[in-house]
C-alpha cells in the first residue's frame, strides 16, 4: 500500500514539473520582440519638417497594444550635483492597436512601423549631455506578456536627412 501511494505521489509530482517547465519554455518563446533604428529621418513634406522614430515587429505573431514615448532628457543642475529632467516629445500618433507578423505576401511591410513628431526636436537638442530615449510597449498576442523596448539617441548625429529604407530594414538611404 505504501508503494502505491508513493508512486502516486512521484507521478504526480513529475507530471507537475515537466508542465511546469513545458509551459515555461513555450510561453517564454511567446514573447515580443522589436528592433528600432538608431537613425532619426528628419523630412520635409507639406512645408513640414517632421522627424521619423521607425521599429519593427520580429516577433513570429501579432502584438497589439503598442505605446511609442519619446522623452527628451536633459541634465539639470541640483543641490549637490546633476539630475535630469525629461520632456515628452510629442507624437503624431503614440498608440497603435495592433501590428502584424512579418509575412511573405505582405508587399506593404505592415510589421515595419514608423512614427512621426512635427517637435523642433534639434533647436532643444542643446547640449552634449542631453538625448532621447525611446520606448516602446507592446503586448503579445498569444501570450499577453508585456516587453518594453528601449533606445537612446545620444548625439544630434543620429539625426539624418536620407529617408528609411522600406521592410526589415532599419538603415536609410
Amino acid at each position: 500500500m505504501k508503494e502505491i501511494v508513493l508512486g502516486i505521489v512521484i507521478s504526480i509530482v513529475t507530471g507537475v514539473i515537466s508542465s511546469y517547465l513545458f509551459l515555461m519554455y513555450f510561453l517564454n518563446k511567446k514573447r515580443v520582440k522589436i528592433e528600432i533604428s538608431s537613425y532619426i529621418s528628419k523630412v520635409t513634406f507639406e512645408g513640414q519638417t517632421n522627424y521619423f522614430f521607425k521599429f519593427i515587429n520580429k516577433t513570429n505573431s501579432e502584438i497589439f497594444d503598442i505605446r511609442i514615448e519619446p522623452t527628451f532628457y536633459k541634465q539639470v543642475g541640483g543641490v549637490g550635483g546633476m539630475n535630469i529632467q525629461g520632456k515628452d516629445i510629442l507624437l503624431k500618433d503614440n498608440f497603435i492597436s495592433y501590428i502584424p507578423c512579418k509575412k511573405k505576401s505582405d508587399a506593404n511591410s505592415l510589421h515595419a512601423m514608423r512614427v512621426r513628431t512635427t517637435e523642433d526636436i534639434e533647436a532643444n537638442w542643446t547640449d552634449t549631455s542631453s538625448y532621447i530615449r525611446l520606448t516602446v510597449i507592446a503586448k503579445h498576442s498569444l501570450s499577453g506578456f508585456t516587453n518594453i523596448f528601449v533606445k537612446d539617441f545620444y548625439s544630434k548625429d543620429v539625426i539624418t536627412t536620407r529617408k528609411f529604407k522600406t521592410g526589415d530594414d532599419l538603415d536609410v538611404v
